[in-house]
């Protein structure tokens, strides 16, 4: 029990590896983490496609055609043609959110490193960029007027209700995917200390489904508020109602 003991003090959750740059404040495991997280997927999608075969794809190019596919499809169910335009965003931040969520189960967590999912000012900056996306493509779709028009609706009094409504969005995007894989990571670090000797097998496989489902679920989110930005306001113009005296075509 006391080298158990000894393991948790040893591994500290949330612990950050403060530093300054430009006179900002940052967090450098964070920070080089995501930078890891970055170059990984850069590699992985050279490696995938230097040697692309669109007859009979192989390979680690089977494998992330089987992704971007899941993706695809997944976007089209979900947001529909309007949402082509933002696949590459979606798809790009799930899969570097997924990665973000996996590398925090590689032993480093007693060197300090964590995964960038750890640290509240990542999820933040994470749910900012969907945040901002549900702006861009919502005046894009619909112009800045409807788009704006959409927060008085049906009436000026719910204005406050549509604001707060806006805003909370990004808040709990962030504060889910932080408090999830925050709460996961203590839960499989006590797992791991309680189990006996080859027991770090279950945690990993837990650690791996809780990484897995987070992202999932940023990604459904996120697809979710972007869908509804772009298509709030849209239905009457695009599908008017046949008059009850012309025969629908």
């Amino acid at each position: 029990m006391q080298r158990r003991h000894r393991t948790l003090k040893e591994i500290r959750i949330g612990h950050y590896i403060e530093g300054q740059l430009f006179g900002m404040d940052f967090h450098w495991n964070t920070l080089i983490m995501s930078w890891i997280v970055m170059a990984f997927l850069v590699i992985i999608s050279f490696l995938a496609t230097r040697r692309m075969d669109r007859d009979r794809p192989h390979g680690l190019q089977n494998v992330l055609e089987t992704i971007v596919e899941f993706l695809r499809n997944l976007m089209e169910e979900n947001v529909g043609p309007l949402g082509r335009g933002a696949f590459s965003f979606v798809s790009t931040l799930f899969l570097f959110i997924l990665t973000s969520n996996l590398i925090g189960l590689l032993p480093i967590r007693v060197t300090g490193w964590i995964s960038p999912t750890e640290d509240l000012s990542f999820t933040i900056a994470m749910a900012l960029t969907v945040f901002f996306s549900m702006i861009y493509y919502g005046i894009k779709v619909q112009g800045i007027k409807h788009y704006i028009l959409n927060f008085f609706k049906p009436n000026f009094l719910f204005f406050p209700i549509h604001v707060i409504d806006f805003v909370i969005k990004p808040i709990t995007l962030a504060f889910r995917l932080y408090g999830n894989i925050f709460a996961g990571a203590v839960f499989l670090l006590i797992l791991y200390s309680l189990l006996p000797i080859g027991g770090p097998v279950i945690p990993l496989v837990l650690g791996v489904f809780v990484g897995v489902i987070q992202a999932y679920l940023f990604l459904m989110l996120a697809m979710a508020y972007i869908s509804s930005a772009m298509e709030e306001g849209m239905e009457g113009e695009e599908h008017p109602e046949p008059s009850p005296t012309t025969p629908a075509p």
